[in-house]
C-alpha cells in the first residue's frame, strides 16, 4: 500500500465538520486521504515535512483553453478585439502535435501555480487526432482534468455534422474515467446556433457536464424558453445577463463561471455580485493563456480587488457613505479571501459534480493537496490562513502539489518537467502556426 504523510501543516480543510486545523497531519493511502488530525501514526509512510506551511485542497480552474498556451502573449490587450479577429483564425494552422505541445506546457504551468484540476475547454478540434493529442498531454502532466470537447470550432473543418458527434462519442467512450484523473464533458455552441439543441441532447444522454459561452443579452431567456436550462450546463462569462435571468438560473441550479481578467477588461463586471445575491453558484477560471498566465490563484486576487472596488462604488451610488470606505455589513464586501478560496475548491467541485472526490480535505476523498510556504519574510499574523494565501504569498511560495495522491511538485520543482524541452515545444509550434 502506497502511503504518504504530510506532517505539521496548518490545514484549511474546506470541510464544514473539520474546519481549520493547526499543526496537523494528513495521511494518504493509495491516493486517498485515510486520516487527518494531529500526531497521526505513520508506519512505513513517506514523510513530507510541512511545518511552516499551509495545506489547502487543490485549486480548481473552471474554464481555461489550454490549446492557446503555445501562443502565450499573442493577445496582450483584449480591448483591441484581436482575440476574435487574429487569434481564433489561427486554429486552422494547428496540427495535432501543436495541441499536444500546448496542453503539455499548459498543464505543467497550472500545476506550478497550485492548480490541481483544470476544465480544459478545447474549441480547437480540427481532425480526429486533435482531441486525443490534447488528452495524452494532460495525462502526461498528471493534472486532474475535465476535458471539454467543444462543438464550437472553426469552419471549415474536417467534420461533417454527423462525424462530429461520432468523434465526440469516440472521445467520451475512450477517455472518460471518473475513477481516474480524466473525465470528459462538452462545450456547446452559442445561442442561435442551429446545432445547439442536438448538442445538449447528446451531452445529457451521456449525463455529461457541458458549458456555453454567453456574451449576449437575453441568452438565458432564450434557453429557458427552449427548456434547456439545467444544473449540468455551466454558463461562461455572462456579463450581460439580466437579474430576472439570474433568478431563473438560480431556480434551475445553473452555475456561472466568471473569468476575471477577460471579464473585467472594458466589460461589465457586476454580474458576480448580482448572481451570488440571487443564489447562483459562481466559480472562476483563467480562460485565455494567449493573454495571461494560467495562474488561477492570481485570478482570484484580481477578483478580490475588482469586486472590492465595485462594492464601494455601489454603496456610494445607493447609500450615504461617510469617510473613505463604506461600513461593513452582511454581504458587504462580497468576496473575502476565504470565500474566494472556497469558490476555487469545494464550490467548483460541486459545480463540476466532483465534490464526492475532491474540493475539500476529508477522509475518503482523493488526495489533491497544495502546500504553500508561509514565506521567507515572516509569518503573517492574520487569523485566517486563506487571507495569508491570497494576500501574503506568491507563486514562489507554492512548495508541494499533489494530485490523486501523487506528488507532482516538491520543493517548488515540478516532477517530470523539462523546461528546455517545453521551450522547444513552444518554439516549434509557433514556427508552424504564426511564422508561416
Amino acid at each position: 500500500m502506497a502511503r504518504t504523510i504530510i506532517r505539521g501543516a496548518d490545514i484549511v480543510t474546506m470541510d464544514l465538520a473539520l474546519g481549520d486545523l493547526a499543526e496537523s497531519d494528513i495521511l494518504i493511502e493509495n491516493g486517498a486521504i485515510a486520516a487527518i488530525g494531529p500526531s497521526l501514526q505513520s508506519l512505513d509512510a513517506e514523510r513530507i515535512d510541512a511545518s511552516g506551511m499551509i495545506a489547502l485542497p487543490g485549486i480548481i480552474d473552471a474554464h481555461t483553453c489550454l490549446w492557446q498556451t503555445v501562443l502565450r502573449g499573442y493577445v496582450p490587450d483584449l480591448w483591441q478585439g484581436t482575440y476574435n479577429t487574429g487569434l481564433l483564425p489561427l486554429r486552422a494552422r494547428y496540427t495535432p502535435d501543436d495541441n499536444f505541445n500546448a496542453a503539455y506546457v499548459g498543464g505543467f504551468e497550472m500545476l506550478s501555480y497550485g492548480t490541481t484540476t483544470v476544465v480544459d475547454y478545447c474549441h480547437n478540434i480540427g481532425t480526429p487526432d486533435h482531441a486525443p493529442r490534447s488528452l495524452e498531454a494532460l495525462k502526461t502532466t498528471g493534472i486532474r482534468h475535465l476535458f471539454e470537447y467543444s462543438f464550437m470550432t472553426f469552419q471549415p473543418d474536417n467534420f461533417p455534422p454527423a462525424a462530429r458527434f461520432n468523434d465526440a462519442r469516440r472521445i467520451y467512450d475512450r477517455y472518460h474515467d471518473p475513477a481516474g484523473i480524466t473525465t470528459i464533458g462538452f462545450g456547446v455552441e452559442s445561442i442561435g446556433a442551429e446545432g445547439l439543441p442536438l448538442q445538449l441532447r447528446f451531452t445529457r444522454e451521456l449525463e455529461a457536464p457541458s458549458c456555453i459561452h454567453v456574451n449576449e443579452a437575453g441568452t438565458i431567456d432564450k434557453l429557458k424558453a427552449a427548456g434547456l436550462l439545467g444544473p449540468d450546463l455551466l454558463v461562461i462569462h455572462g456579463n450581460l445577463i439580466g437579474n430576472p435571468e439570474l433568478e431563473a438560473m438560480a431556480r434551475a441550479r445553473m452555475p456561472l463561471c466568471f473569468t476575471p481578467t477577460a471579464d473585467t477588461q472594458g466589460t461589465p463586471a457586476d454580474v458576480v455580485r448580482r448572481a451570488m445575491d440571487r443564489g447562483v453558484d459562481v466559480v472562476f477560471g483563467c480562460d485565455i493563456p494567449c493573454s495571461i498566465a494560467s495562474d488561477t490563484l492570481g485570478q482570484l486576487r484580481v477578483m478580490f480587488n475588482v469586486q472590492g472596488y465595485l462594492d464601494g462604488a455601489m454603496e456610494r451610488s445607493f447609500s450615504t457613505v461617510l469617510g473613505r470606505r463604506p461600513a461593513v455589513r452582511p454581504g458587504m464586501p462580497l468576496l473575502t479571501p476565504r470565500k474566494l478560496i472556497e469558490t476555487a475548491t469545494i464550490t467548483a467541485a460541486r459545480v463540476l459534480g466532483m465534490d464526492d472526490r475532491i474540493g475539500s480535505l476529508a477522509v475518503g476523498k482523493r488526495a489533491d493537496i497544495v502546500l504553500i510556504r508561509k514565506g521567507p519574510f515572516g509569518e503573517s499574523i492574520a487569523d485566517d490562513p486563506c487571507a495569508h494565501v491570497l494576500l501574503q504569498t506568491s507563486p514562489r511560495d507554492i512548495d508541494t502539489v499533489m494530485v490523486d495522491g501523487r506528488i507532482r511538485m516538491r520543493g517548488g520543482k515540478l516532477d517530470g518537467f523539462d523546461a528546455e524541452r517545453a521551450a522547444a515545444m513552444v518554439r516549434e509550434s509557433r514556427l508552424r502556426i504564426v511564422a508561416r
